[in-house]
């Protein structure tokens, strides 16, 4: 996108703050910037983390300033685009990824453990490997690390996730021919119950309030506060069925 209207202008103060999402799992930060690059939306670049490890993001939108400090501590700070080295770098630790998915599944098979992997995000470092999985229970993958610690000679995280999380990994669009909430603009995934579209007088069938992940779409919390206000009901303090709850 470089639309100039889009372009994040420098402002009067030293620091800004902007929303941005990694390039390669769901996460979103806060990314600081006190320098008077203008950065788009959707442009990549790399931002430092409180841990000095960079990371590459993509460039949202600006955050309302007094809402940011509140997560300035952890926030990410702006350090450069990608330079041609950088991007060799990438691909390089795209291969290694690569490598790492097809290790993961092997042992996974290997220990019969009920693991569905879902992606795997090396550090801009390659100092540390983060797999990303679902599991209908708990799981002991404590040997699993340790083998891939060792093969891999990294540090090495298994992050358990949700069918809602694990949607957000793959851009797609939704039955409204647009792309995903989940994948373009929500920070956080909350609770959706059927009250919500009960009380929005909406179809219950659930080809139609079923999203992508197969549970019931985000969606269907926009509305329901004002509707079940012009109803009369307190949709604010029961926003679903707790028996109901996706």
């Amino acid at each position: 996108m470089n639309d100039t209207k889009y372009v994040l202008t420098a402002t009067c103060s030293s620091t800004r703050y902007v929303s941005a999402h990694s390039a390669k799992s769901f996460r979103t930060y806060v990314v600081e910037v006190t320098d008077e690059a203008l950065l788009a939306p959707g442009e990549e670049v790399l931002a430092a983390a409180p841990d000095k490890e960079l990371v590459l993001v993509i460039i949202g939108y600006p955050r309302n300033e007094s809402s940011a400090k509140k997560h300035a501590a952890g926030s990410l700070k702006f350090v450069r685009r990608p330079t041609p080295a950088d991007r060799e770098h990438l691909q390089e630790n795209e291969r290694k990824q690569d490598v790492a998915v097809a290790l993961c599944k092997e042992q996974i098979r290997a220990s019969k453990l009920s693991i569905h992997l879902v992606n795997c995000e090396l550090s801009f470092s390659g100092k540390q490997y983060v797999f990303y999985f679902t599991a209908d229970n708990r799981v002991d993958f404590r040997a699993l690390v340790s083998v891939l610690s060792r093969s891999l000679r990294a540090k090495v995280q298994m992050w358990q996730i949700g069918s809602r999380d694990e949607t957000r990994f793959f851009p797609t669009v939704g039955m409204c021919g647009r792309e995903l909430c989940c994948n373009c603009f929500l920070k956080e995934i909350k609770p959706v119950s059927l009250k919500c579209a009960r009380v929005q007088n909406l179809s219950l069938n659930p080809n139609k309030i079923t999203g992508v992940c197969g549970k019931l779409m985000c969606c269907l919390r926009y509305e329901t506060y004002e509707y079940g206000e012009e109803a009369g009901t307190d949709a604010k303090k029961e926003p679903g069925d707790p028996d109901q709850k996706d």
